[in-house]
């Protein structure tokens, strides 16, 4: 099992603090498919749209114009550019919080889609809390007191 990068196992905390709980499955049980699936870490949001999926366009546009791979890339800068280009995207019946949440995943690549996937499941319920957790990871204060050395 690998160590999620604060020293511990299993995945890393939401709220960027607290006590790591190691998961506990054993190997077989890890690899062993599910026909419900794991879940994602956005909790279920109540939308008013019947039949809801989101568009190809959607995802497409989110994936080329604001993808974000990493550390190296600028947390702050990608969430920016993600809140710019998802602010024209309407869904009758879905809130622009629930949409943005159903997209942001698609605009994270390599180590950082990896990372959003080890988020504990139904974790997130605000596109707020999203970024606030996207940010302690790839923007962490450290960071800004580095910088103002």
């Amino acid at each position: 099992m690998a160590a999620n990068g604060a020293g511990g196992v299993g995945p890393p905390p939401a709220g960027g603090g607290g006590l790591l709980v190691p998961d506990l499955r054993t190997i077989e049980e890890l690899y062993q498919p599910s026909l419900n699936g794991r879940g994602g870490p956005i909790a279920p949001i109540a939308i008013q749209a019947t039949n809801f999926g989101l568009k190809n366009e959607m995802i497409q546009q989110v994936q080329n114009l604001c993808p974000f791979r990493g550390p190296g890339d600028d947390a702050n800068k990608h969430l920016d550019k993600f809140l710019h280009v998802t602010q024209s995207m309407k869904v009758n019946g879905v809130s622009d919080d629930a949409l943005r949440l159903h997209l942001f995943p698609y605009s994270l690549q390599g180590r950082a889609a990896e990372w959003f996937d080890h988020l504990p499941r139904n974790s997130i319920t605000s596109f707020d809390q999203m970024a606030k957790i996207f940010l302690e990871k790839y923007f962490p204060p450290s960071m800004v007191t580095q910088a103002d050395k």
